[in-house]
């Protein structure tokens, strides 16, 4: 799942590889310890919230890629 997120983090969808780029970010805060699971798991979760990703994302693939990745992500902790 990193591994789809650092290939999402340069797929050339702005909207995407921030997202991406912010997703591992925040796995590498986890790991370090810097932010608590729930602080996580709820920012993972607003990285994809659909209301947002909704009016950004023109490409529903990437979308679906990025969404899964994300959660896979957020599940881990």
């Amino acid at each position: 799942m990193f591994e789809q997120l650092q290939q999402l983090a340069a797929c050339g969808r702005p909207w995407a590889e921030q997202r991406a780029q912010m997703a591992l970010q925040l796995a590498e805060s986890y790991a370090a310890r810097e932010i608590s699971t729930s602080e996580y798991k709820e920012l993972m979760e607003d990285l994809v919230r659909a209301d947002r990703l909704d009016s950004e994302a023109d490409d529903l693939d990437v979308k679906s890629a990025l969404v899964s990745a994300v959660m896979v992500a957020s599940s881990i902790a």
